[in-house]
């Protein structure tokens, strides 16, 4: 049973005060491989309270903890290496690195904007050992995940350059964003957001080389 007090305290949490300058940056840049102007679909995370967060909190608990998943699907660019050189395909290392660049402008914005715990803020209410694991990549707002942002446009970037392979790359892409699931970083609706905003992004590349 939570106390009211830490009900109340519950309820308005947010992961931070402050914007990290580094991350303001991020958002205030113009980029060049992606319109400017998206428009991004605004869909608010459940309540810290809710029912919903509390089911995914649950949940979480319930998945085993895999280091190596973590660490696999933790660098997007490296992940997706092995397939690009299987299937030699005609894109560039400085290509995806501008392009995962590029795109945290967008999730860093709506990262912010919605300023969202991470689950393992929330859990602490409820007297939940999530017993997660904690990389640099982690250090910002829950919603929506930027690897399952990442993972899925990277997925369809390479989709279109090498469509005969799609479901290749396209499990890759469903395997980062399920590896910060397992990491505890996320929580699932994090994930189901950030694959809707990796379909936006897709339609927002303008240019498909440096």
């Amino acid at each position: 049973m939570i106390k009211l007090k830490d009900l109340l305290e519950l309820k308005t949490m947010v992961y931070t005060d402050t914007v990290k300058p580094k991350h303001q940056k991020k958002m205030d840049k113009v980029t060049e491989l992606f319109h400017n102007d998206l428009t991004l679909p605004m869909v608010s995370p459940p309540e810290n309270d809710s029912k919903q967060t509390l089911d995914e909190l649950k949940k979480l608990q319930s998945v085993k903890l895999d280091k190596m998943v973590v660490n696999d699907g933790d660098d997007i660019v490296e992940a997706f290496k092995p397939l690009i050189e299987k299937f030699d395909v005609n894109i560039s290392d400085e290509y995806l690195t501008q392009i995962k660049k590029e795109s945290s402008k967008f999730i860093h914005t709506l990262k912010y904007h919605y300023n969202r715990p991470r689950p393992y803020q929330v859990a602490k209410f409820y007297n939940m050992d999530l017993d997660g694991v904690e990389l640099a990549s982690m250090k910002t707002p829950s919603y929506p995940s930027g690897h399952a942002v990442q993972g899925y446009l990277f997925g369809e970037i390479l989709s279109r350059f090498n469509p005969e392979n799609a479901t290749e790359y396209r499990r890759v892409g469903e395997d980062i964003a399920h590896s910060r699931i397992v990491a505890k970083a996320h929580y699932p609706s994090d994930k189901e957001y950030g694959k809707k905003i990796s379909k936006v992004l897709f339609t927002g590349i303008k240019k498909w080389s440096l």
